[in-house]
């Protein structure tokens, strides 16, 4: 039996016969106070037998999976099947919460679950000539999703230009979706650009009109649902997505429409984490620890901060006000992760402390993290998967 009066701290790094009075290699399953004394954690009780995973506190609901459902603690099952690999969730202002595992997405509010965005038509049926009072000439059609629950419209499929010289159009088996009607768009003649012909909940639509009668523009072209991914973050009004080695933006507070031609930035290795801070925002990978510095996604500049693997999963958020710097703290909205085999804390403009260098090191590739205070002492947790 050890008894330590004040504990400093583990300390791998260093040959066990060097360690200090005050070091270990190992500690498990204690706290430690403020003053550095060390007390037994306290155990648990099993409150659900039932296998919970991917736990994550939405805004007014838990979420979980059981069983390889997605489920509202105490509530519904919201998304069946959505398998058991690990699901990365984001919370929005609006009181929903997307989740993802990399190839199943949504957005549910604890009550029901959607996809998130709306889907592109799985085709374009096919149109026939009628008579009526369009120009003669070449038109385009575009269909697009409305979800009726909420309005929300997605991109357009286009068909290619097609004669219609007798002035109407009559367009047969569209891509019927439950839950969703179809917008229709016609191009004025010999153009390209879609205006609104009309609605239908069906897969049959009709335009007989006159060219002057299609005023209003589609406006979600070439905006998608979110990319399949895995970390995300909320930054500015906008949902971040991390798919592969590249890092997907929202569009600003449309947090279902994606513009998959300019909102994104590419990296040289697999993103593992991404932490948005008051000025900017740093991004892991496989390979390096980046601060992209900014306000603007746009106009965001890439700073490489730390070369080193970061641990996917190790990314968390925490007031600078709670982490130690020489003798005194950090200011602002910060995060600690953990990059190049150690702990790491990242404040505003980029700057790094390493918090365990020459005394921890770790080899976990993956760990489920949180910050939280027990009996009033900050605790950064990083469990290994």
């Amino acid at each position: 039996m050890l008894t330590f009066s004040k504990f400093t701290g583990i300390n791998n790094v260093l040959p066990t016969e060097r360690l200090k009075p005050t070091e270990l290699a190992v500690a498990m399953n204690v706290d430690l106070g403020l003053d550095g004394e060390v007390t037994r954690r306290a155990g648990y009780t099993v409150v659900d037998p039932t296998c919970h995973k991917n736990l994550h506190q939405g805004d007014g609901f838990m979420l979980a999976t059981c069983n390889g459902d997605l489920k509202a603690v105490g509530g519904a099952t919201l998304y069946p099947g959505l398998g058991v690999d690990r699901v990365w969730y984001c919370n929005l202002p609006d009181g929903r919460t997307t989740f993802s595992n990399g190839l199943i997405n949504g957005v549910t509010d604890g009550l029901t679950a959607t996809g998130w965005g709306v889907p592109l038509p799985s085709g374009l049926g096919a149109l026939t000539p009628i008579a009526g009072d369009l120009f003669p000439g070449d038109y385009q059609y575009m269909l697009t999703h409305v979800r009726l629950s909420d309005g929300l419209e997605g991109a357009p499929e286009y068909s290619n230009p097609i004669a219609v010289a007798t002035g109407g159009v009559f367009l047969s088996g569209l891509p019927v979706l439950a839950g969703y009607k179809i917008n229709v768009y016609l191009s004025s003649h010999n153009d390209d650009e879609g205006y609104l012909a009309g609605s239908t909940t069906n897969g049959v639509f009709t335009f007989i009109g006159k060219n002057d009668a299609l005023t209003l523009p589609c406006r979600t072209g070439n905006l998608y649902p979110a990319p399949k991914g895995t970390v995300t973050a909320f930054w500015r009004g906008r949902v971040l997505v991390a798919n592969g080695d590249t890092l997907w933006a929202s569009r600003p507070h449309q947090y279902e429409l994606f513009d998959l031609r300019r909102d994104f930035k590419a990296f040289a290795k697999p993103i593992t984490l991404i932490q948005p801070t008051d000025d900017g925002l740093y991004v892991g990978t496989e390979d390096m620890l980046y601060f992209l510095a900014g306000t603007e996604f746009d106009k965001l500049q890439m700073v490489q901060v730390l070369r080193g693997s970061v641990v996917l999963g190790s990314g968390v958020t925490v007031s600078g006000e709670l982490i130690q710097i020489g003798q005194g703290v950090g200011q602002g909205q910060a995060m600690i992760c953990i990059a190049d085999k150690g702990i790491v804390a990242g404040f505003n403009g980029g700057q790094i402390v390493k918090l365990t260098e020459g005394r921890y090191e770790t080899e976990a590739t993956e760990v489920w993290a949180t910050f939280r205070k027990i009996n009033g002492v900050p605790q950064y947790v990083a469990a290994e998967q």
